[in-house]
């Protein structure tokens, strides 16, 4: 049966907007991604508020900000109830990413919009899947199985498949086919061959991010990098390079990392994130995840690729001033809006800047509005009049920036004088409230003790009062003054010896296994001797406990105690610097969409998330494609798109004599029969029946209609167990027994071309098997 399928952006169309989409299959509302800014405003989540309740289940595709900024808001506030799904990586990444945008608005601001209670309750709750394990959906989704397939770009990044009967609907967006240093092409585009779970989908939803851009060779941009960079600090000068704190810091961090092993270079190399030491724990212990290269790299040498050997992991802006003298710093976040980043931009390239010619390499556009868009337009205004070529492939090169913006300074700095005085009596009258508060509290506990002892009738000079018990340091527990609730639902409470319970080391497989244990005294011995000999001087960049985290280590750094307040000033700043863009994005060109789409082959496209200009370009492309369908949506914001297969359902009831003249063929799990009746209407139902034509008018005997969409390469496989030689020859032709052809067009007909011979017939015959024939 076909599907009543509605598909409403909620954000994210004709725009480079974060990603949230509304997919609605009969009664079932599916959330596609769930994205914010890092400006946090609530105002943008304002058509999600109107669905977030009736959400039956959240399909999360990156670990980045765009696609999982407001889980944990909707969640917390919007009444986000249902399941989610996503990768393993999706889940560790993505909260570090927003463990890191909370604490970088914490330290400009006072930041309630959500808390980190709210981001783990969030992500722990998040149903993780593995590629290519179709998942069938519980409760009201029943019916619907979605399957997740590798898209690159970031680890664990996801192309969703949803398939309920014979609809299946693929959501590919932000994928990148090129292999890159940590991470392996899409499985969507591998070798040139788009897998065949994906193909001629009912559906396909897309992105035309970067339908208007051509990539250079990914060498040549690299290449371009590092030689800025080497000018730079050769110069004296320092490097800063923004990005994300989860997703694409780890091609940047392993890129640089094995540049300067290679060259032997001294000069620091350091990232700089709330979250550094757990991201490169995660990426440590998730190498499954990532690209064939590193993975057997790590299987013959036992080496972890990100055990770094140069790159120096830092989570204050403090710990950088150790390194003296010229260094380059990743730093968080990519749109220079708000944390790390911003810090080193405005120490650096503003008027405070301790040298004049540090270098500002932007590896991605970020959002529009944000500081960086703001820096990248005017580095592409510059060189788009300097360069004479119109090659889009052209790397641009670098160019003096010295210009005055207009920035908001967010300063967080220690009270003094008189406000400390207001704050330290603040305090001073808070605790004297609080200690009033318990003491009443112990006066009516005394009271009531007093009470009960009173009205026995024998009582035990040994017991111990309530005082007595008030007074101990640990043996009694004494319910919190502060808490809501009277004593009168307190649980009743019992002497106990103190008891330190010692805590156990956790790795991610459970309980850390302490080798001593196992071991024979004599090993044992020799083990301890050795120890004792060994060398301890040189580096050790593997150390064992390191690979460890603690269970209760707090994941970031600990919140001064000292008071402080924040102080916004709005000022113009004098920004001086050598400025490049280098695409780092890791995402698919224009060129390559347009090559990879035409393969898919979708009955029905639906280009989001670009601007305006770039998805009209990239819709009219598809249009304009032989052999491409014609139906291509391009839907604004808010806009109710049917894409049903079948524009017209109707619900009629089959009479028994109809359903007794069916003929049914088999295909697959189904069981399909052509029907031919007429219509009647009946008094005492709103639903039409269908009954057996008795009349007799001549009617006109339709043609037969083949049913299925078998794909040739399985088709291969029928034909080799009947004892048919068959080779794929030229451009998908599967040539049988050499003297018969069959191959498919790009509407996705079947075209069989051959000598009229017994094997022509015996081919024909087995590929009407694949069908059911109504």
């Amino acid at each position: 049966m076909t599907s009543y399928i509605k598909f409403t952006p909620l954000s994210g169309a004709k725009s480079e907007d974060p990603l949230c989409y509304l997919l609605e299959i009969d009664e079932v509302k599916i959330l596609l991604d769930c994205g914010w800014t890092d400006k946090f405003d609530v105002q943008d989540l304002t058509n999600l508020k109107k669905v977030a309740k009736q959400i039956d289940a959240v399909l999360i595709s990156h670990c980045d900000l765009n696609h999982l900024g407001a889980l944990p808001y909707a969640k917390s506030h919007l009444g986000l109830k249902c399941p989610v799904y996503s990768t393993v990586p999706v889940v560790n990444m993505g909260k570090m990413c927003l463990y890191d945008l909370h604490q970088s608005k914490t330290n400009e601001m006072e930041f309630d919009t959500f808390t980190l209670e709210h981001v783990d309750e969030a992500f722990d709750k998040i149903t993780s899947l593995r590629y290519s394990q179709p998942y069938a959906l519980p409760g009201k989704c029943q019916g619907i199985t979605i399957t997740a397939y590798a898209a690159a770009h970031t680890i664990g990044g996801t192309i969703w498949k949803i398939k309920q009967d014979t609809d299946e609907i693929v959501y590919a967006v932000d994928f990148n086919h090129r292999k890159e240093s940590h991470l392996d092409g899409t499985v969507l585009h591998s070798n040139g061959n788009v897998l065949d779970a994906l193909t001629r989908p009912s559906l396909m939803i897309t992105d035309a991010l970067n339908a208007s851009f051509v990539h250079p060779p990914r060498k040549d941009r690299n290449a371009a990098m590092f030689d800025t960079m080497m000018t730079t600090l050769r110069s004296g000068g320092s490097v800063l390079l923004p990005t994300d704190s989860s997703a694409r810091v780890l091609e940047l961090a392993y890129l640089l990392d094995k540049h300067w092993s290679q060259n032997q270079l001294t000069y620091p190399l350091i990232m700089l994130t709330n979250t550094s030491y757990h991201t490169a724990h995660f990426a440590k212990i998730m190498l499954e995840w990532m690209g064939d290269d590193l993975t057997q790299h790590f299987s013959q040498t036992r080496e972890n690729p990100f055990d770094f050997k140069y790159l120096r992991l830092c989570h204050k802006l403090e710990d950088i001033d150790v390194y003296t003298g010229p260094k380059v710093v990743i730093a968080s976040n990519n749109s220079l809006e708000t944390g790390f980043a911003r810090d080193l931009f405005l120490r650096w390239m503003g008027e405070e800047r301790p040298v004049t010619h540090n270098t500002l390499i932007l590896t991605d556009r970020s959002a529009p509005g944000s500081l960086a868009r703001q820096l990248y337009d005017a580095w592409d205004k510059r060189t788009q009049a300097t360069t004479t070529s119109d090659d889009k492939r052209v790397i641009k090169p670098a160019i003096d920036y010295n210009e005055s913006m207009h920035m908001t300074v967010y300063k967080r700095v220690p009270l003094e004088g008189e406000e400390l005085a207001e704050y330290e009596e603040r305090q001073r009258e808070q605790a004297e409230r609080d200690a009033a508060q318990a003491a009443i509290i112990a006066r009516s506990k005394s009271i009531m003790e007093e009470d009960e002892l009173s009205d026995e009738s024998d009582m035990d000079e040994a017991d111990d009062t309530m005082e007595d018990l008030l007074g101990d340091q640990f043996d009694l527990y004494v319910k919190d003054a502060g808490r809501s609730g009277g004593f009168f639902k307190q649980a009743q409470s019992y002497r106990m010896f103190p008891y330190l319970e010692r805590r156990k080391r956790i790795d991610d497989y459970g309980e850390s296994i302490q080798i001593e244990h196992y071991m024979k005294a004599s090993d044992l011995d020799r083990l301890q001797m050795e120890k004792g000999e060994e060398n301890t001087e040189g580096a050790n960049f593997a150390k064992e406990d390191d690979m460890v985290i603690d269970a209760v280590e707090p994941l970031l750094p600990g919140k001064d105690e000292k008071p402080m307040k924040y102080i916004t000033t709005e000022q113009d700043v004098e920004i001086q610097c050598q400025l490049r863009y280098v695409d780092l994005e890791g995402l698919s060109d224009g060129r390559s969409m347009k090559t990879i789409l035409p393969q898919i082959a979708p009955r029905k496209l639906i280009v989001i998330h670009g601007a305006e200009k770039p998805t009209e370009d990239l819709a009219q492309a598809c249009r304009n494609m032989d052999h491409f369908t014609k139906e291509v949506l391009t839907p604004s914001i808010s806009q109710v798109l049917n894409v049903s297969a079948a524009t017209n359902i109707y619900r009629v009831r089959l009479t028994d004599a109809m359903v007794s003249s069916l003929q049914f063929s088999k295909l697959d799990d189904y069981e399909l029969a052509r029907v031919s009746g007429r219509i009647h209407f009946p008094t005492d139902s709103t639903t039409p029946s269908l009954d057996v034509d008795t009349t007799d008018e001549q009617t006109i005997k339709a043609p037969s209609v083949f049913v299925g969409d078998i794909r040739l390469s399985e088709f291969k496989k029928v034909l080799q167990q009947e004892g048919i030689s068959a080779e794929f020859k030229g451009e998908g032709v599967l040539v049988c027994n050499d003297c018969v052809a069959v191959r498919k067009t790009g509407t996705g007909q079947l075209l069989v071309e051959g000598i009229l011979s017994p094997d022509y017939y015996k081919i024909r015959s087995l590929l009407y098997g694949q069908h059911a024939i109504l």
